[in-house]
């Protein structure tokens, strides 16, 4: 059986069954659903209702091979069972089998009655077809408003200095992917992909004490080789990506980064997956930017603790070094190295399911960083000396996703954090603290 393709996708077949299929499942996603169906599986012998719905839980608690197993034995005592059919190729193309996938959608055509389901087969053949030629793509289109409220203090020799900026600003993106199939035992793949950036961002960038509303536009073109490495662990993949981003950030800043990616991935469990990378960047080419090289490098994890409820876990460190001008109007050149991490945990959770399928999910989280910068505030003055500054900042969040149609994902969500800026040996102590409100819409075509 082959792998699934991403995280996310796993995490959300029990949204692409049948609504045949789904005619027994309960609405709200219960702990305890799984072992309650499986119970009644083994109580209730041979009823289709007990079967149902243990399949429903199987796909929601990632147990794939349980809910092709019961899925077959409904085809077994009923060969003409339709929904049951369309339900194993939605499952099987979802994990990649797309042989599968085909020999049944093929078979429910040659059953008595498909033409009840013409348009969900129609549909699901051509997804099929597109992945058996070796091509897939996925493209998406995002847009919405965020609500931001910023109060930056710098702490001056007549005390502190207090400057308040908000706005209601638009942002928006498009991104997309092209995925060829190797098609080889390991499931190696190539993708190429892209995507840019709008937003009319709230901030200071140009250390004047001011805050603005300046436009910013970001952009990443990238390669990925994907390769399986099932020799080794049968879920083991290695991502081998090269990449050029830029990041524009009005005629203040202009960040370019060139680097490459290498990152492994594995399946411990069906409850849990791992992630570690390093990457290296080259950022030489920037303009009022004067970082040259970053190394970054993670590791992160999900686990499943409960039925609908996820956990994960990030830590991330970074290591930068470049040259920066002692002052804007002397020759002078000042070497700088710095480093810091960053750690995050969130939990999501399966709201609510609504009876056509389409979920509801909410994550709340929380993110601190700590770290050695190069204080930009030190590079504004006439006669300013380059220097670094410490900054410690943290986050809380709580983001909401509602799939309104199997294409279309609402989310919103509202944040609050806090920023600290010290040890300076130029520039003021600074601090800032912000809150806001966003909400968008995101199209996705593939």
């Amino acid at each position: 059986m082959r792998r699934v393709r991403n995280s996310v996708a796993a995490g959300r077949l029990v949204l692409l069954l049948t609504p045949a299929v789904l005619a027994g499942a309960p609405a709200v996603a219960d702990e305890a659903s799984y072992y309650n169906a499986f119970d009644l599986r083994v109580t209730d012998i041979g009823s289709r209702t007990a079967l149902d719905r243990f399949v429903v839980e199987a796909v929601n608690q990632g147990q794939y091979d349980q809910a092709l197993s019961t899925l077959e034995e409904v085809i077994l005592r009923n060969p003409a069972d339709i929904g049951a059919r369309i339900a194993l190729a939605r499952i099987y193309y979802q994990i990649s089998s797309y042989d599968l996938a085909a020999a049944h959608i093929e078979q429910a055509l040659l059953t008595a009655g498909w033409e009840a389901f013409e348009k969900e087969i129609e549909a699901l053949k051509a997804k099929i077809d597109r992945a058996q030629s070796g091509w897939e793509h996925i493209f998406t289109i995002s847009g919405g408003v965020d609500y931001k409220n910023v109060t930056e203090t710098v702490d001056t020799f007549l005390g502190p200095d207090k400057n308040d900026g908000s706005g209601t600003v638009p942002y928006g993106s498009i991104s997309g992917v092209v995925i060829r199939d190797l098609y080889t035992a390991s499931s190696d793949e190539i993708r190429f992909g892209g995507m840019i950036r709008y937003i009319r961002n709230v901030g200071d960038p140009d250390f004047d004490n001011n805050y603005d509303q300046f436009d910013q536009f970001k952009g990443r073109a990238y390669t990925t080789y994907s390769k399986g490495l099932p020799d080794i662990v049968d879920t083991l993949r290695v991502d081998l990506t090269a990449y050029a981003e830029f990041d524009r950030q009005n005629s203040i800043r202009q960040i370019n980064t060139y680097g490459a990616k290498a990152q492994i991935s594995v399946r411990p469990s069906v409850e849990s997956q791992l992630w570690a990378f390093v990457d290296y960047g080259w950022l030489g080419s920037s303009q009022n930017y004067y970082t040259d090289h970053r190394l970054t490098y993670g590791v992160q994890g999900e686990y499943r603790i409960a039925a609908g409820i996820a956990l994960g876990l990030y830590a991330n460190g970074y290591y930068e070094w470049g040259t920066s001008p002692e002052a804007f109007d002397f020759i002078s050149d000042f070497d700088f190295e710095t480093s810091g991490y960053e750690v995050g945990a969130s939990v999501s959770h399966l709201l609510w399911v609504f009876e056509d399928g389409r979920s509801w999910v909410h994550e709340g989280g929380v993110r601190y960083t700590n770290g050695e910068v190069l204080d930009y505030a030190s590079l504004v003055d006439f006669f300013a000396n380059a220097s670094l500054v410490d900054r410690e900042a943290w986050e809380v969040f709580w983001n909401h996703t509602v799939q309104v149609r199997t294409d279309t994902i609402l989310d919103f969500g509202v944040y609050y954090g806090e920023a600290d800026y010290t040890n300076s040996t130029v520039s003021f102590d600074r601090s800032s603290a912000y809150w806001g409100v966003k909400g968008g819409l995101t199209f996705q075509i593939n």
